[in-house]
């Protein structure tokens, strides 16, 4: 089918792209060789093909807006759409059933989906709302707040705090730098590696598991009303006195629980006052 190239030379710095394609694809990549905005629409159906040359583009100060045209009648144009931007440029994505990957180091990421999956491989911040779609994201700086219903939510790096909501998607996080929130109610959580702050996991009949760096100082509340609680951190735990280093609340209905000990090495001792 018909492939349409759009250039626009970066006269001014890019600070925030908008895309709306509710089916096909949105592949966005953060090009640090980057000279200007290339955009690349190809139609993936035929009503999509009647209307490829209906794209509305708008750039606004720094700012550029995409969006592919609304079905016609019964008829949904469905696209894919890949755009290559600076890196560190903010980007926000709204589909419905169709998939969303980014690429490279971006800055503020927002996404929405009904149905598709989002893929996110870095970025300073993130924000994520999908009903069945899954949620994956490699490296994410700052704050991290996720909203899915029964898609699955994979975080492999949380370096600022992390606020999940699910009714029955999986939560997988493999290191946390600091808070983590979750609430689900059928899901499964997992967090493999976490060495500071206040980890706070709700669960109904899903399983909760946290990893804990070893040697720290952990202030416990874990509460199940008939799951079963298993911990492995009695022998990491020191006996020194002190405030907690990392606080741990954990709360199931007929969920497992389980604390284990992280791989690694052990937590720095704090410095003398």
């Amino acid at each position: 089918m018909t492939v349409r190239t759009h250039r626009i030379p970066l006269s001014d710095a890019l600070r925030s792209l908008e895309v709306r394609n509710p089916a096909g694809s949105t592949t966005v990549d953060a090009d640090p060789a980057a000279d200007e905005v290339v955009i690349e629409v190809q139609p993936l159906n035929g009503i999509a093909e009647e209307l490829v040359d209906r794209l509305d583009l708008v750039v606004t100060r720094g700012h550029l807006r995409l969006s592919v045209p609304d079905r016609r009648l019964l008829r949904a144009p469905a696209f894919a759409l890949s755009v290559t931007v600076p890196p560190d440029t903010a980007v926000t994505v709204a589909g419905a059933s169709a998939t969303s990957t980014l690429r490279g180091r971006l800055g503020r990421v927002t996404l929405t989906s009904s149905s598709g999956d989002l893929d996110v491989e870095h970025c300073t911040a993130l924000q994520a709302r999908s009903a069945s779609g899954d949620v994956r994201a490699g490296r994410v700086d700052g704050t991290s707040d996720v909203g899915n219903a029964s898609g699955d939510v994979r975080i492999t790096d949380a370096g600022g705090p992390l606020q999940v909501r699910s009714a029955s998607g999986d939560l997988l996080v493999g290191t946390a730098a600091t808070d983590v929130t979750a609430r689900t109610a059928s899901g499964d959580v997992r967090i493999d590696s976490v060495a500071s702050g206040t980890v706070r996991l709700t669960t109904v009949s899903g399983d909760a598991t946290v990893g804990v760096a070893p040697g720290l100082r952990i202030w416990l509340d874990v509460q199940t009303v008939s799951g079963r609680l298993r911990s492995e951190l009695a022998e990491d735990t020191p006996d020194a006195g002190g405030a907690a280093q990392l606080s741990l609340s954990l709360q199931s209905v007929s969920g497992d629980l389980r604390l284990r000990r992280a791989a690694g090495q052990p937590a720095a001792p704090p410095s003398a006052g």
